[in-house]
C-alpha cells in the first residue's frame, strides 16, 4: 500500500472487555487535524465492532460492545427520555468503518503508533468508549504524546483499585448527576458532567470550548479533560447539547432586582 493511501492504523482487534464480541480500534488521520472546531487540531481514534456497520450496532443494541451502560446510547435513550449521542454514527463513524473493510488502515502495535504521536495531542474515543478496549492500548498509544483528553461511562465496571487508578489517570467519569458525580469521586476519578440546566458545583469549571463558556478555546488546546494526569482538581461541566436538548435543558432565567 502507498503511503497515500494509508488513512490512519489499526491498534487493536479483538474481544471487547464489555461483552467480549469482536471490535477493533482505529487511530484515524494522524498528519489532519480534525475540522471539529470545538475539539481542534486532536487525533481522534474510533472503536468500533469489526463485524458490523456501526449504524447497524446502534439499531439493535450491539453498540453495547463500544459503549458499554451508557445511557445515552439511542436504543436506551429512546426507552428513558435521556439525552441521546450527539455522534452521527452514519457519518463519520460509517465512514471509518467503511475504509476499514476496504483495507485503508495498516495494523500496527500501540507503541509503534505512540512514535507517530510524539508531540501531538490525541482524543481517546472520538467515537466508543475508551473502556471497551485494553487499557494498555491507550497507554502504549499516548507514550510520546503532547497530551490527550477522553471519557468513559464504564468507570463503576473496575471494581479492582489498581485497575481504577489506572484508569483514572487516563479517562474522565462521564457523570450526569449528582449522585453519579459523588460516586465517581469517592473511586477517584474527575469527572465531565452533562447538565441539563446552569448549575455548577463548587469543583466544577464550565468546558472553556462550550457554547455557555464563551467557546474560549477547543479541546486541543485546554487539555483539561485528561483525567487525573491533569495538574489540576477541577472537574468539568457542560450543558447538554444532544440532538433534542432544548426540551431538556432548562433555560437560564433573569434574576429579580
Amino acid at each position: 500500500m502507498k503511503k497515500s493511501d494509508v488513512l490512519g492504523y489499526i491498534v487493536y482487534e479483538g474481544p471487547s472487555d464489555v461483552d467480549g464480541a469482536p471490535i477493533v480500534v482505529i487511530v484515524n488521520k494522524v498528519d489532519a487535524d480534525s475540522a471539529n472546531a470545538k475539539t481542534g487540531g486532536l487525533v481522534q481514534t474510533y472503536i468500533i465492532r469489526s463485524d458490523m456497520p456501526p449504524h447497524e450496532a446502534l439499531k439493535t443494541g450491539h453498540d453495547a460492545s463500544v459503549c458499554g451502560n451508557c445511557k445515552h446510547r439511542p436504543l436506551l435513550a429512546k426507552e428513558s427520555g435521556e439525552a441521546p449521542c450527539y455522534v452521527l454514527v452514519f457519518q463519520s463513524v460509517l465512514a471509518v468503518y467503511d475504509a476499514y473493510l476496504r483495507g485503508r488502515y495498516v495494523r500496527l502495535t500501540p507503541k509503534q503508533v505512540a512514535r507517530l504521536l510524539r508531540g501531538k495531542r490525541v482524543r481517546l474515543g472520538t467515537y466508543g468508549d475508551p473502556g471497551a478496549a485494553p487499557r494498555r492500548v491507550w497507554s502504549d498509544l499516548i507514550e510520546f504524546a503532547d497530551g490527550h483528553t477522553g471519557y468513559s461511562h464504564l468507570w463503576e465496571m473496575w471494581t479492582h483499585h489498581a485497575t481504577r487508578k489506572a484508569w483514572a489517570r487516563l479517562v474522565m467519569a462521564s457523570v450526569d448527576n449528582e449522585a453519579e458525580y459523588i460516586k465517581a469521586h469517592g473511586l477517584g476519578f474527575r469527572t465531565f458532567r452533562v447538565a441539563t440546566g446552569w448549575d455548577k458545583f463548587a469543583s466544577e469549571v464550565r468546558c472553556p470550548a462550550s457554547k455557555e463558556a464563551g467557546n474560549k478555546t477547543t479541546c486541543a488546546e485546554c487539555l483539561l479533560c485528561g483525567g487525573t494526569t491533569t495538574q489540576t482538581h477541577k472537574n468539568v461541566v457542560i450543558i447538554d447539547h444532544a440532538a433534542g436538548h432544548a426540551k431538556r435543558v432548562i433555560p437560564l432565567l433573569p434574576v429579580a432586582a
